[in-house]
C-alpha cells in the first residue's frame, strides 16, 4: 500500500462510526478524493483543527485500488480556514463555495485551474464585501465546467453584446442581443454593466477583483448564476440559501 503526498483543500467532512471522520479533498495532483481520517473526533486526535472546510494541507495518505476511500494520515496545515470561521457570512460564503466545488468536480479528475481559483479565492475571503467574490467565484466554476455563455457577440446577428444588452435564452444554451431576443420565452437579462463587469471577472485574479459601480449588477449575474447551476445540478445548493437567508438576516438588524 504505497504511501502518497498531495496538497489539498478540505470540502467538508461528515462523521462515521465513533471516532471517525469521511473528508472530501479537492486535490492538486489528484483532483477530488475522499479520505478516512480515524480517530479525527477524538479529543487529543493527531488530525486537530487541520479537516475544518477551506483548510488548505499538505495530505499523507495510503490507497489501496479496490478502495473507493483513502487511509488519511497526515494532515500538515499550509493555511488555515480560521480566521474565516469567526465571521458567520464568510464562514457560510466559505461553505457555498466548497459545495460548489463538491458539486461540480468529477471524482479523480485533476483540474490545476480550479484548485488554484479554490485556493485564491479562499485566501481573498475578508477583503472586502463578499458578494463580488461570490459571483465571480460562481462564474468560473461554471466556466471551468463549460456551462457559461462567454460569447461577446450575439449568435443571431453578430453584434457586440455591450453595446445594447444580452439575454440568456435557456433552450438554446446562448446569448442573443436584446433586439433578437424579442419574444424568448425563457432567460435572463444582462445590461451592458453587467456584461462589462463580466469582461472584468475574466481578466482579473481574486484578490484583485473590483466591486462594480452599480450594485444591481450583482443581482443580474447572481439571478443568471443561480439559474446555470440548478440547471446542470436538477436543484438549488441548500449552502446558497443559508448563506442568502443570513445576509438578510444581518442587513434587518
Amino acid at each position: 500500500m504505497p504511501i502518497r503526498h498531495t496538497e489539498a483543500i478540505v470540502l467538508r467532512t461528515h462523521r462515521i462510526g465513533e471516532a471517525d471522520k469521511v473528508a472530501i479533498f479537492l486535490t492538486r495532483q489528484l483532483g477530488k478524493i475522499q479520505g478516512l481520517a480515524k480517530g479525527a473526533r477524538r479529543p487529543r486526535s493527531r488530525f486537530g483543527s487541520s479537516l475544518e472546510i477551506g483548510t488548505e494541507l499538505e495530505l499523507t495518505f495510503f490507497e489501496k485500488e479496490s478502495r473507493e476511500l483513502v487511509s488519511v494520515d497526515r494532515c500538515d496545515i499550509i493555511r488555515s480556514g480560521f480566521s474565516t470561521a469567526r465571521d458567520p457570512i464568510l464562514a457560510c460564503t466559505l461553505a457555498y463555495f466548497a459545495d460548489l466545488v463538491d458539486s461540480f468536480a468529477p471524482d479523480r479528475e485533476p483540474n490545476a485551474k480550479l484548485y488554484r481559483l479554490m485556493r485564491a479565492s479562499v485566501a481573498s475571503l475578508g477583503g472586502g464585501e463578499p458578494a463580488p467574490l461570490t459571483r465571480y467565484f460562481e462564474a468560473w466554476v461554471l466556466r471551468l465546467g463549460g456551462f457559461y455563455p462567454t460569447r461577446e457577440t450575439c449568435s443571431a446577428c453578430d453584434e457586440q453584446l455591450a453595446s445594447r444588452g444580452a439575454h440568456y435564452v435557456f433552450s438554446e444554451h446562448r446569448l442573443r442581443c436584446t433586439r433578437c431576443a424579442r419574444g424568448a420565452s425563457n432567460g435572463v437579462s444582462l445590461s451592458p454593466a453587467a456584461l462589462r463587469y463580466l469582461g472584468h471577472i475574466w481578466h482579473q485574479p481574486p484578490g484583485e477583483l473590483l466591486p462594480p459601480d452599480d450594485k444591481s449588477v450583482l443581482v443580474e449575474l447572481s439571478g443568471l448564476h443561480r439559474k446555470l447551476i440548478a440547471e446542470q445540478l436538477d436543484k438549488e445548493l441548500s449552502s446558497l440559501q443559508v448563506l442568502e437567508d443570513l445576509i438578510r438576516l444581518e442587513r434587518s438588524r
